[in-house]
């Protein structure tokens, strides 16, 4: 299951470009960096984090049209708007 950022002060746009950096496509996933998009849902954004490959694909679907951008964002600061920390663990537990 992908999780995803929620600043608790802050809009999740201006979050991603003051701690992100946007990219065209999807990024690869180190052990460093991962993936976001954040997704124009029409009446609210999303920004999901792509932790796994399956994310990464589900995301970048190209029958899925809503719009979308891509940011790289390092996993220290993902940790501190998300509960990627708990999903890191579920991955490394081979879970996810």
């Amino acid at each position: 299951m992908t999780c995803y950022i929620n600043p608790p002060d802050q809009d999740k746009v201006d979050w991603l470009l003051a701690n992100g950096e946007r990219i065209p496509v999807a990024c690869p996933i180190t052990p460093t960096h991962l993936p976001v998009c954040l997704v124009d849902n029409g009446p609210f954004t999303a920004a999901g984090i792509c932790l796994t490959p399956r994310d990464r694909h589900r995301f970048s679907d190209p029958l899925d049209d809503r719009p979308k951008v891509w940011f790289k964002v390092s996993r220290e600061k993902l940790r501190e708007v998300s509960d990627l920390e708990i999903h890191e663990k579920y991955e490394q537990a081979g879970v996810l």
